[in-house]
Formats: C-alpha cells, sequence, structure tokens
C-alpha cells in the first residue's frame, strides 16, 4: 500500500507539485480501502486543488482513489475544487476525510466522511466550505488521522443534542456537519441507514428539518425533503437529502445536523414561481401533501430584509395529492421585486419557501423632492401618476388618491417621520419611494 502526504498547495493541475511530495510505503493508516492503491494526506496549514473531473473510486489523475485526509483542526488542510470541477465515485470507502472547499458559484456536492462514513452536502455559493462528523455533537471529537482523537471541533463546540428549540422533538445524536462561507446559498444535507432517520422522526419523514447550533441551543431551519435526492433515488427513512427553502450564510450557524420537528411541516411544497403578466405579477405554487395547513400568507420585499404581507391563501386543510395555487400582485414595485410564502399550520407552525423574484421597469422617471421634506411633496412627471398611496412606518394609509396636484402633495399635518409613497403610473407599472417628513 502507498500513502501519499501533501504538504505544498498544487496549482495549474493535480501533477505540478510547488514542493517535495514525500511517499512512506511502510506507515500504518487508519483508513484503507479494499482496491485502492493508498491514500492522500493533506497537513495542517496546506492546500491541494482539483481543476478537473476526480475519480474517489479508480486512477485520480495524479491524486490517489480511495481516501483523500485534510487535517482537521485550527490550522487544517483544504482540498479545493475549482470552478467547474467535478468527482464521481464518492462512497464510504472513498472521499474527502476532512475539509473541502469549492470555487464558483454553481451547485456542488461535496464528497466529504469521516471514521468510513460518507456524509456529503451540498451548497452552490462560491468559497463554500465544510466537513463531515460522524459522531454525536454533544461531545464533537474525532478520530485523528495520525492516531488518536482531535480535541473538540469545530471551534465553539461541543453541540449538545439534549439542548434544542422548542419547535424540536429530537436532535441526531449520529452526525453533524461543519459548514462555513459568507455567501448566502441553499444548503443539502444527505443521510442513509447509518443515519436512522426513521428513529430521530418516529417514522415520519415530514418531520425531518435541517438543525443549526445557534450559539446556545440547536434550532430549526426551514427546509423541506427532496423528493429526488441529490445522490439519485427517491428520499425516503433509509436515504435521501433535505434542503434549506430558501439561501442562508453558512457562518449564521457553527454546525448543522438533521434533527425531528414537534410536528411535521404544514405543506410539501413542490412548486413555487413568479412571472409577468402585463403590468402584474403572477404567483402560482403547488403541493402534494397538507396535513394540517392553515394558511399561506404571500410576502414581498425589495431588498431582501423588509418584508410585507401582501395577502393570503386559505389552503386544503388536509390533502395527499397535488393542489395548486394562484395569487396576484397588482402593484408590484418598479425594479427587483422578492416573493416568498409562509406556510402556516393550524397551531401557528410554519415555513417560508424559497424567494423567488421578478423585474418591473418603466420608461418614466419618477423623482419625489425635496427629502426630507415639511409641506408640500413634489412629483416629476405627475401627470403621469395615476394613482398614490401613502403609508406610515406602522402600514397605515394616510394619503390615497387618483391624481396629484401641480404644486405637490400637502404633507403639512403629518407627524414627522418615515413614509412610504407607491405611486401607480398610466401605464400600471408602480414607483415605490421612501420620504423622510421633518419639521
Amino acid at each position: 500500500m502507498k500513502n501519499t502526504y501533501i504538504n505544498p498547495v498544487l496549482k495549474n493541475g493535480w501533477n505540478k507539485v510547488m514542493t517535495g511530495v514525500l511517499f512512506l510505503a511502510s506507515v500504518t493508516i487508519s483508513h484503507a480501502q479494499q482496491g485502492s492503491t493508498g491514500n492522500t494526506y493533506i497537513f495542517g496549514g496546506a492546500e491541494m486543488t482539483f481543476f478537473g473531473a476526480h475519480d474517489f473510486a479508480n486512477v485520480g489523475s495524479g491524486a490517489l482513489p480511495g481516501i483523500i485526509g485534510t487535517v482537521r483542526g485550527p490550522s487544517m488542510g483544504i482540498l479545493n475544487f475549482a470552478a467547474g470541477s467535478s468527482h464521481i465515485g464518492g462512497s464510504d470507502a472513498a472521499h474527502v476525510d476532512g475539509y473541502v472547499r469549492k470555487y464558483g458559484s454553481t451547485p456542488f456536492i461535496f464528497p466529504v466522511g469521516d471514521n468510513g462514513n460518507y456524509g456529503p452536502f451540498a451548497a452552490a455559493a462560491d468559497g463554500t466550505t465544510g466537513a463531515y462528523y460522524s459522531g454525536d455533537a454533544t461531545t464533537a471529537v474525532t478520530s485523528n488521522l495520525g492516531g488518536g482523537n482531535y480535541s473538540v471541533l469545530p471551534t465553539g463546540g461541543p453541540f449538545p443534542v439534549a439542548t434544542f428549540d422548542l419547535l424540536l422533538n429530537a436532535v441526531s445524536p449520529v452526525e453533524y456537519w461543519d459548514i462555513d462561507g459568507a455567501n448566502a446559498t441553499p444548503l443539502t444535507l444527505t443521510w442513509d441507514a447509518a443515519s436512522a432517520i426513521s428513529t430521530l422522526t418516529g417514522g415520519s419523514l415530514a418531520k425531518l428539518t435541517i438543525s443549526g447550533w445557534d450559539g446556545a441551543k440547536w434550532v430549526p431551519l426551514s427546509s423541506t425533503v427532496d423528493p429526488t435526492s441529490v445522490l439519485g433515488g427517491i428520499s425516503d427513512l433509509s436515504a435521501g437529502s433535505i434542503t434549506t427553502t430558501s439561501s442562508i450564510v453558512p457562518d449564521t450557524y457553527t454546525a448543522y445536523t438533521l434533527a425531528a420537528r414537534v410536528s411535521p411541516l404544514p405543506v410539501t411544497l413542490t412548486s413555487f414561481n413568479v412571472f409577468k403578466e402585463g403590468n402584474v405579477a403572477q404567483l402560482t405554487w403547488s403541493t402534494t401533501a397538507e396535513s394540517n395547513s392553515d394558511r399561506f400568507d404571500i410576502e414581498q420585499s425589495v431588498n431582501g430584509k423588509n418584508w410585507n404581507k401582501l395577502g393570503a391563501v386559505t389552503s386544503n386543510v388536509e390533502s395527499s395529492v397535488l393542489k395548486n395555487y394562484r395569487f396576484t400582485d397588482h402593484a408590484p414595485a418598479t425594479g427587483e421585486n422578492l416573493y416568498r410564502l409562509k406556510m402556516i399550520d393550524k397551531d401557528g407552525t410554519f415555513a417560508f419557501s424559497r424567494i423567488r423574484s421578478i423585474k418591473f421597469e418603466t420608461n418614466v422617471e419618477l423623482t419625489t423632492y425635496p427629502n426630507p421634506v415639511a409641506d408640500k411633496l413634489l412629483v416629476k412627471n405627475y401627470d403621469q401618476v395615476n394613482e398614490v398611496v401613502v403609508v406610515n412606518n406602522t402600514g397605515r394609509i394616510v394619503v390615497k388618491g387618483k391624481q396629484i396636484p401641480a404644486e405637490g402633495l400637502d404633507v403639512s399635518s403629518f407627524p414627522a417621520g418615515i413614509y412610504v409613497a407607491k405611486l401607480t403610473l398610466n401605464d400600471g407599472s408602480v414607483s415605490t419611494h421612501k420620504i423622510v417628513i421633518a419639521r
């Protein structure tokens, strides 16, 4: 058996080594693979980069097939996958035991494992880095490739699985992931028979969720089981994958794992789309299962931070067949509009859908001035406005009219504060403006 120890960074291909590569034929290792010619180790502080396609099960263009070990810990080794690179052949006997980083913004399955267990996860954001830990997060200790055990990892652990949010019923004592990155991305976790999902959820896959350690406890993250796993095949209690319903910044949570909700999510959402129809935005979505479901709240935002409820659609309460829904936003904002569904159960349990976006442009330039304003709010091209609505910071409408006078809107009697003016043009497009009234 041959073992490759790598302490340089490999660039411009796998075979160009910046410093020496040491081959030790007699070293005993703890992760041998059947049919493999050896293992590759990346020491702490070192990196290796793949630029093409790597086959974990067979010859891999300069890297030995089988386990690629990267040292875990504060000074970790990392295997990088360059943008556009790929891999096949991941398994319990062939994966990266340690940390993987991916470059580029396309979805990527991280071929990570630990202690002979394959535990891949998926993300799309550039620079996302992560590792799989096969073991109880309560102790957060795993074996060291060089013998013995690492200290508690990642930093911030351990993460007691008995300490969790009231919406959770149980947290997996079998495995957890350390996923890092500053760019928002959907996150996908996978499971297999060793994950014991049936035991975790009491046999109800509908209760499965992704959970994150927020520094004090495990909290549920809005997520849905993928009908078809990212690894292929139908997701069921024995194997599958689950994905967050919206993008999150991986650094938000110290660790991630699988958990069971107290009650299942109210619906299984199979599609959610938004499209233009003239000057309005049409939202459509479908469900294949509903349990104790109450309604869908439709929320809209122009910045992804502040969300406004546009309306609600009553659900079917109980259903096991395909159901289709539709909602119309008659006054989308000029520019980008973000939409999401808040799926609410009868007991108040809720989850958010993925975010969908659409843009509305106008050829008419609308400008409100002065800002701040004390007496008269003027609007450039005021004669192109068909309706004006002004709301205060509590959402109450304080002005609603069909026209704007040439001399401007009289706001002299309004209390000082922040207001939003929504101007609907003659062509049906909408422009929104934040107004500050000062005294």
